[in-house]
């Protein structure tokens, strides 16, 4: 939190200037002036769960996978975020990050949000139909990100399915044996190799779905500012 705090002030001393040079004129009263407050902190935040849809896509999956395997009862805090997770979404989520950083994703990400201040600038009139928009388009994205977990997870859910048809299996032709029980590490056993044979296919996947988040991100400012 430290570190957090730290930097988001660096950020915000970095570019006040920038903001200031394109700012309107802000109003002199108190109620515009908490409007204009609001419409800030509501445009700043829909640009920070575009640009983090991703990684909760990430943390989504591997909590689904963790779910259908057995272990959900394993939940850890995640670092990033301070939220409780489980542990195959904490290491999906930090591989994530992980993969940001080393592609400079941060860069581009603070070059979105620059660009940002120049198409959304302080203290801009909310345009109505741009508003409308940028719900629309923040709603579309999220179902987008669930869609991209569903997708992760699903090489541990086929996988998973043809476990519980095998134990089915043996307990038609065995009744004797504790299906149940027995099959709990083969359960937790097989979920845990197909997500990391997953992570083959995710690696891959993931500099694309980071790009088109940022882009996403500074459509939606483009929209409020239309």
């Amino acid at each position: 939190m430290l570190v957090r705090s730290a930097t988001m002030l660096a950020l915000t001393a970095a570019l006040a200037p920038l903001a200031a040079a394109s700012a309107h004129d802000l109003p002199g009263s108190v109620f515009p002036f908490g409007v204009a407050v609001v419409r800030e902190l509501a445009t700043g935040a829909l640009f920070a769960v575009a640009a983090a849809l991703p990684f909760w896509a990430l943390d989504w999956a591997g909590h689904l996978i963790d779910t259908w395997r057995g272990a959900s009862l394993a939940e850890v805090l995640a670092p990033p975020t301070g939220e409780r997770t489980s542990p195959l979404g904490n290491l999906y989520l930090l591989l994530g990050v992980v993969i940001f950083l080393a592609l400079g994703g941060h860069r581009l990400a603070l070059e979105a949000f620059v660009e940002g201040l120049s198409s959304a600038p302080v203290g801009a009139p909310v345009a109505v139909h741009g508003l409308g928009q940028a719900v629309l388009g923040g709603a579309r994205l999220t179902g987008d990100a669930l869609a991209f977990a569903v997708a992760l997870a699903a090489p541990a859910a086929a996988a998973l399915v043809l476990v519980e048809l095998a134990l089915g299996l043996v307990a038609r032709a065995a009744p004797q044996v504790p299906v149940f029980f027995a099959g709990m590490p083969l359960r937790a056993g097989v979920g845990l190799a197909a997500a990391l044979l997953g992570l083959a296919i995710l690696v891959g996947r993931l500099p694309g779905a980071f790009h088109d988040a940022l882009g996403a991100a500074s459509g939606l400012l483009r929209m409020l500012g239309t």
